[in-house]
């Protein structure tokens, strides 16, 4: 099974959890992880620490983060596992949408290709669709 950490600063990661949870009309069961700038960067690993733990040795983990190089990815980095635990940067809620749309069939590496195209896609310039 594939399980889900998102984690970016304020509370934006509970937030586009629950909007997903909403607008697909069921808990994803994504766990939340928020951050202020005064947390302690070895606090934010003992988070993602306990979050991983409440997993089974068997589930796979994508990690999601707000921000490549920030404090949310650094921290879970680290954990990256070669084929279970991968971590994803530039959050957005297309993200999240496809992720929780898909078969839990799907192999993991293109589960977290999926995630990474839908999260490109989904970036637009208006001005470019205007006469």
């Amino acid at each position: 099974m594939t399980k889900t950490i998102v984690i970016t600063h304020g509370s934006l990661a509970k937030e586009l959890v629950d909007i997903t949870d909403q607008i697909l009309e069921k808990e994803t069961g994504a766990v939340a992880i928020c951050f202020d700038l005064v947390d302690e960067y070895t606090e934010l690993k003992n988070k993602i620490e306990q979050a991983l733990a409440t997993f089974d040795e068997s589930d796979k983990v994508i990690i999601l983060t707000d921000l490549f190089g920030g404090t949310a990815s650094n921290a879970a980095i680290p954990f990256a596992q070669k084929e279970r635990v991968e971590v994803i940067t530039g959050l957005n809620l297309a993200m999240l949408l496809y992720l929780f749309s898909q078969s839990e069939n799907k192999a993991f590496v293109n589960l977290c290709q999926g995630v990474k195209t839908a999260g490109k896609d989904a970036i637009i310039v208006a001005g470019e669709f205007l006469p």
